[in-house]
């Protein structure tokens, strides 16, 4: 659908590709040539050259001096404004800045001739919303015991314990403190350099994330490691990585063992201290207030999950094909996010989970792709607006989840340039549960939930080794492989 236009340009609009648009822009010569004058009127303005006095300048000898340098202004400018022009009488949903078709410095602007340029975008799909009142959700449902309580309280011993040294080797939850640093490629030039970052240690048989890659042999390759070691991964970048330099290169970490560290649970006594409370009695209510709350938040969070996907299943839609680095980080940072407001895991643990996600397959990426574009489209739907309480709510919640004042939280959010992914959170989860509120909800113990999702998981998987089997040898060919090798350098003490 487009407006009626208000602007001198003549844009064509053109299809080309899945959820991508073909803008061909002719800017007449008129206008053109005033924008050229109007350029040459402000040099002129603000231009000294001994000999003349200020805006007194002739023009020819302003266009002798400066006349390329006006055009190239010139045409950026017209690109820029049409750019605009183009978004308001389309209706564009652009996701990313235009790309121009050919090599813009290639294209001149001249007085006294139209000037034609041709630029590509992706926007966000077209698609129609299917009926709510259909779509039936089910809720688990908990009541939090004292095993709960207990376990909890175990946890977050371990959360608020004191690091030791580790002496000889290191075993599954302790972790490895040193500089690491990263080349690409083969290169001997280093991409990223950090003086110290930790690894936390997996179970031999699990993966882990080291510098926000997820390797799947980690806990084979650190089984015999100890301090002073020096270890080497190397492992192919994820072609969802939010890094273009990284996407399908060759990656190798050089680590540096320089402490190993294991977390020493605090005992009740200190952990009561801890949290400035007088007995474990209060202790007690206070961890089963917070279950009860985060069990609330993870219903929420469930129907949420199960509402999209319905909507998912129901509806087609045309991605992009070259999922932008912006949506690409997007993404990740919303699924931190996600983590964060959980309260049951360690930061370690939540970059873990990231950084598999990060190095998952095509099918999971596309299904957060969608699930954002669905999202997009409620949020249109229901008319959200957030405010800035809600916003701040958030923020609390996440520093109480994460044992932090909500004032550092906003601050650790703001260095990391999460502050607008909060908003968008908000904004999202808003439009989530108008969608469940105008859904069927039913109850359901959480066991018998939990058998029933495992059913579903189960029927997946068999589904996709059939289709394996039919494809494997297609695989074998077009898959790219990710390859991880380890080397292991020790270095004696004197």
């Amino acid at each position: 659908m487009s407006t009626t236009a208000t602007h001198p340009y003549k844009i064509t609009l053109e299809e080309a590709g899945p959820a991508r648009k073909r803008l061909v822009f002719m800017i007449p010569a008129d206008v053109v040539s005033a924008k050229i004058e109007e350029s040459l009127g402000t040099l002129r303005n603000q231009t000294v050259i001994p000999g003349f006095r200020k805006g007194k300048v002739p023009a020819s000898l302003l266009e002798r001096k400066f006349g390329s340098s006006v055009r190239e202004e010139t045409r950026n400018t017209l690109i820029s404004e049409a750019w605009q022009a183009a978004i308001e009488e389309h209706e564009l949903k652009a996701l990313g800045e235009p790309e121009p078709v050919g090599d813009v410095d290639e294209v001149k602007v001249e007085d006294g001739k139209p000037f034609t340029f041709t630029l590509e975008v992706e926007v966000m799909p077209e698609f129609e919303l299917p009926a709510f009142d259909n779509i039936k959700l089910t809720r688990p449902i908990v009541d939090v015991s004292n095993e709960h309580i207990e376990e909890e309280i175990e946890r977050q011993k371990t959360r608020s314990g004191n690091l030791e040294p580790v002496e000889g080797t290191v075993s599954e939850g302790e972790f490895l403190v040193g500089p690491a640093s990263v080349t690409l490629n083969g290169s001997d030039e280093i991409f990223y350099k950090t003086e110290q970052t930790r690894i936390s240690v997996p179970a031999k048989d699990a993966g882990g994330q080291v510098l926000g890659m997820f390797l799947e042999d980690l806990g084979k390759t650190l089984a015999s490691v100890s301090q002073g070691d020096e270890i080497k991964l190397n492992t192919v970048g994820s072609d969802e990585h939010e890094m273009k330099e990284v996407r399908g290169a060759k990656v190798e970490v050089t680590f540096n063992v320089v402490q190993a560290v294991r977390v020493v649970p605090l005992d009740e006594e200190a952990l009561l201290q801890t949290f400035g409370l007088e007995s474990v009695d209060i202790l007690r209510e206070q961890v089963k207030l917070a279950l009860e709350r985060r069990r609330d938040q993870d219903q929420a969070m469930v129907l949420r999950q199960q509402a999209i996907a319905a909507i998912s299943d129901m509806v087609e839609m045309e991605l992009p094909e070259k999922t932008s680095t912006n949506q690409a980080e997007r993404d990740l940072q919303r699924m931190r996010t996600d983590l964060q407001s959980s309260g049951r895991f360690t930061e370690d643990e939540i970059e873990s989970k990231v950084a598999e996600a990060r190095s998952g397959s095509d099918e999971e990426s596309h299904k957060r792709l969608k699930a954002f574009f669905i999202l997009s489209k409620l949020a249109e739907h229901f008319h959200v607006t957030i405010s800035e309480d809600e916003v701040n709510t958030k923020i609390a919640e996440l520093a109480m989840q994460n044992g932090v004042r909500p004032d550092e939280m906003r601050n650790n959010l703001a260095k990391q340039g999460q502050l607008q992914q909060i908003q968008a959170v908000v904004r999202e989860d808003k439009a989530a549960n108008q969608l469940v509120a105008a859904c069927t909800v039913t109850e359901m113990p959480l066991e018998e939930w939990q058998a029933s999702q495992n059913g579903d998981a189960s029927k997946k998987k068999t589904t996709k080794k059939k289709t394996a089997k039919k494809t494997a040898s297609k695989k074998k060919t077009t898959k790219k492989k990710t390859t991880k090798k380890t080397t292991k350098k020790t270095t004696k003490k004197s």
